[in-house]
């Protein structure tokens, strides 16, 4: 169960107003997909990041958006088109449980892990992987059209 801070703040005239700050890192930093530092020049991003290995992005919405270029790319310039190839470059087996992953995405999206997949002409498809791979990443913190609005950003 995620633990979260709350926080008064006393605005202009006494007014009284209640913010919440996550544990979890990724919601913390507005980095859903917990993307890694890697001198992209991504739009929406805190410069400098607010952690040493992770992106930091102004909104959630930011971090979705770069999700999406970077999935996108692997299927445009790396050809990888299933959920199998995928997750294993986005989470490599070195750091991660690669192939669990692949299948918690398949099974919240309805495909196979070896499934052919298209995730740059089919948006209701990337929008389910972005949300799968979230909830897997952070949690249940998004919702789909945060997804959606990430993606429209670009």
């Amino acid at each position: 169960m995620p633990l979260f801070l709350i926080v008064f703040v006393i605005l202009g005239m006494g007014a009284l107003t209640m913010t919440t700050t996550s544990s979890v890192r990724g919601v913390r930093i507005n980095n859903p997909l917990n993307i890694r530092i890697a001198g992209n020049a991504w739009k929406g991003k805190v410069t400098p990041s607010r952690d040493k290995a992770f992106e930091t992005f102004k909104a959630p919405e930011w971090g979705f958006r770069a999700g999406a270029i970077l999935l996108r790319n692997y299927q445009q310039r790396h050809e990888l088109f299933t959920l199998s190839e995928i997750i294993h470059r986005f989470a490599p087996p070195r750091e991660n449980k690669t192939h669990n992953y692949a299948q918690f995405v398949a099974g919240r999206v309805g495909v196979g892990i070896d499934e052919r997949i298209d995730l740059v002409n089919n948006m209701p498809l990337l929008v389910e992987v972005l949300h799968a791979m979230s909830i897997m990443e952070v949690g249940r913190h998004y919702s789909k059209d945060t997804v959606i609005k990430g993606i429209k950003l670009i």
